[in-house]
C-alpha cells in the first residue's frame, strides 16, 4: 500500500537523426533531419484519487533535402478522484494528438520528414459526478463539460470535392437517474435521462439531444441475466448555410480551409427525429472478471445493435470488445473517448515514437481501453449515425507482451441536402488496427515490432479511397540508469486512387537521457 501511494513520476530529454528515402512515389530520394523531444510521464494511484499522464515535445531540425521545421505535440492525461466518500467524484481528462484533415487526402501512420494532411487536435474535458444510496435505492448524478480543437494553421492538401474541416466545438452532458439493485423486488430496475447539446464553431452548427429511458433487468439462470429497455429520445441538429462563390460554385474557404457561414442565410434544421426507443438482450456474468452482453432493438428509427465483451482472465492478459450505435460528431466523439478511457492509463512510451495517431488509449490493465481512431480518421465538421465496433487485447508472456487494437466504423453524414457538395445520406467506412510485439532480450536490452494500418472507403462521388500501412523495428539497450539509445528501421506506405503509391523507408538513431 505504501509503495501504491507513492507517485510515479519521469523526465525525459530525446536527441534522435532520422533519414528517409523514398523507396516508390514522388519526392526527393533521401531527407535527413535531426529532432530534440523532452517529454514527462507519471502517475499517482491511491485510495483519493488515481492520475496519470504523458506528454512530448519535440522540434525538428531540417538538414538535407526541402523538409521544413515542425513543433510537434503529444500526450494524454486522465484523472480521477474521490472528492467526498459515498457523494462526490471528480473525472477530468486531456489529450493532444493529430487527426485526418481530408478524407480524400493522404492517411499517414507516421509524423515523419514531410507527412501531409495532419492536424494537430486537442480535447480536454471536466466531469463531476454525484452518486449516494439511500437505503436499497441509488441516485446518481453527473455533468460533463468538453472543448475540441483542431489547429487551423496547417491546411492539407485539398484533394477531391471539398468538405468542411473540423475547427472547435463546446459540448455539454448532463445525466441523472436512479434505481434499486438486489433489493427487495424479484428484479434490478433504473429510471434515467441525458441530455447532450454541442456548438461547433463550423457553420454555427448546434446538436442536441434528450433521451429517457428505463430499464429491468432479470436474473434467468445462474449467471445470465436478461435486460429490457425502452423510453423516448429526440435528437436534432441544425446549422447555417455556407457562402459560395458565384463565378466557381464552390464554398468559399476561410482559414485552415474550412466554410465560412454565409451572413444572410437562416439557421436550418438538417436532422429531427424523435420517438420510442427500446431494445432487449442477455448479460451474462460468468465471473467477477469476465461480462458479455449483447443488445438488439429500435432507435433512430430502425433496427439497432450494441454490444459489450470484458474478459481479464488474469493480470497479465485481458480483451475489451465493444459495439456502439449513435448520432455522433467529430468533438463529442474524442472528448467522450477519452472520458470512456481508464484513469489509470499505460504511459509507457510508444514503440515508435513517429507514431501519428493515438488510435487507442491503452490501460495499465492487460485489455483495457477506449478507441479515437475512428474519428481521428476523419476530421469532419458534419454530424453523423456512427455504427462502430473496437476490440482491444493485451497478452504478456514470460518475455514477452503482445498488444492490438482493431477498429471499424460506419458513418452515415447529416447534412443539409439542398447545400452544395452536401453530404447528406453519404456511408463512408474506416478500417483501423494496430498490433506490436515487445521483449527482453537481457537486462539491458529489447527489441520491439509494430505495425499500424488503416483503410479508409470514401462513399463521396470523385473523392478517393486511402489506404496506407507502417511497420517498423526497433532495438533498444540501457547504459546505466539514466541513458538509453534505440534504433528503428520502417517502412512507411500510403495509397490513394489515382496515385501512385507513396512508399519510404526510414532509419533512427536516437539517444535519451532519463533525469
Amino acid at each position: 500500500m505504501a509503495h501504491a501511494d507513492r507517485p510515479e513520476l519521469g523526465a525525459f530529454f530525446d536527441l534522435q537523426q532520422v533519414a528517409e528515402s523514398q523507396l516508390k512515389g514522388p519526392g526527393e530520394d533521401i531527407v535527413t533531419y535531426t529532432e530534440v523531444a523532452g517529454s514527462l510521464a507519471g502517475s499517482i494511484r491511491n485510495r483519493r484519487i488515481v492520475a496519470t499522464a504523458t506528454y512530448r515535445l519535440s522540434y525538428r531540425i531540417p538538414e538535407v533535402g526541402n523538409i521544413s521545421k515542425n513543433v510537434n505535440q503529444d500526450g494524454a492525461m486522465r484523472l480521477q478522484a474521490n472528492v467526498i466518500d459515498e457523494w462526490l467524484t471528480a473525472d477530468t481528462g486531456a489529450i493532444i494528438t493529430h487527426s485526418r484533415i481530408s478524407a480524400s487526402g493522404a492517411a499517414p501512420q507516421s509524423n515523419t520528414a514531410n507527412a501531409d494532411n495532419l492536424a494537430q487536435t486537442y480535447s480536454i474535458y471536466i466531469q463531476p459526478t454525484l452518486s449516494h444510496r439511500i437505503g436499497d435505492l441509488g441516485v446518481n448524478a453527473s455533468y460533463r463539460y468538453a472543448y475540441t480543437r483542431n489547429e487551423s494553421g496547417q491546411t492539407g492538401v485539398v484533394v477531391g470535392p471539398p468538405n468542411d474541416r473540423f475547427d472547435s466545438s463546446v459540448s455539454q452532458e448532463v445525466t441523472a437517474g436512479f434505481g434499486m439493485q438486489q433489493s427487495a423486488l424479484p428484479f434490478d430496475w433504473t429510471v434515467g435521462g441525458q441530455y447532450r447539446r454541442e456548438n461547433t464553431s463550423n457553420l454555427a452548427q448546434h446538436f442536441r439531444a434528450l433521451k429517457i429511458t428505463g430499464e429491468v433487468k432479470q436474473p434467468i439462470a445462474g449467471t445470465v441475466a436478461a435486460v429490457v429497455s425502452g423510453g423516448y429520445e429526440k435528437t436534432q441538429t441544425s446549422e447555417r448555410e455556407a457562402l459560395v462563390d458565384p463565378l466557381t460554385g464552390f464554398p468559399v474557404l476561410g482559414k485552415g480551409g474550412r466554410f465560412v457561414v454565409d451572413p444572410a442565410s437562416p439557421r436550418i434544421l438538417t436532422y429531427d427525429m424523435d420517438g420510442f426507443i427500446g431494445d432487449a438482450g442477455l448479460i451474462w456474468k460468468p465471473s467477477r472478471r469476465s461480462r458479455f452482453e449483447a443488445r438488439a432493438g429500435y432507435r433512430y428509427g430502425g433496427f439497432s445493435v450494441t454490444g459489450l465483451i470484458e474478459m481479464h482472465p488474469s493480470d497479465r492478459t485481458g480483451l475489451t470488445l465493444a459495439v456502439t450505435d449513435q448520432i455522433q460528431t467529430f468533438g463529442q466523439s474524442v472528448s467522450g473517448s477519452l472520458a470512456g478511457a481508464p484513469a489509470n492509463l499505460d504511459v509507457k512510451p510508444s514503440p515508435d515514437p513517429g507514431s501519428s495517431y493515438q488510435d487507442c488509449l491503452f490501460g495499465a490493465t492487460a485489455g483495457t481501453g477506449r478507441c479515437l481512431g475512428g474519428a481521428l480518421g476523419n476530421a469532419s465538421a458534419e454530424a453523423y449515425r456512427e455504427r462502430a465496433a473496437t476490440i482491444i487485447v493485451t497478452r504478456a508472456l514470460r518475455q514477452w507482451v503482445v498488444s492490438g487494437s482493431f477498429g471499424y466504423t460506419h458513418r452515415t453524414y447529416i447534412d443539409d441536402p439542398n447545400a452544395p457538395f452536401s453530404l447528406n445520406g453519404v456511408v463512408d467506412q474506416s478500417f483501423f488496427g494496430n498490433l506490436s510485439f515487445a521483449g527482453q532480450l537481457s537486462r539491458v536490452s529489447g527489441v520491439s515490432f509494430s505495425f499500424a494500418g488503416s483503410l479508409f472507403k470514401n462513399g463521396q462521388v470523385g473523392a478517393s479511397d486511402v489506404m496506407s500501412g507502417s511497420f517498423s523495428a526497433n532495438y533498444n539497450r540501457t547504459f546505466g540508469r539514466s541513458i538509453s539509445a534505440r534504433a528503428t528501421l520502417a517502412v512507411d506506405a500510403s495509397k490513394q486512387d489515382g496515385i501512385t503509391a507513396d512508399v519510404s523507408g526510414r532509419a533512427q538513431l536516437g539517444l535519451q537521457y532519463k533525469f
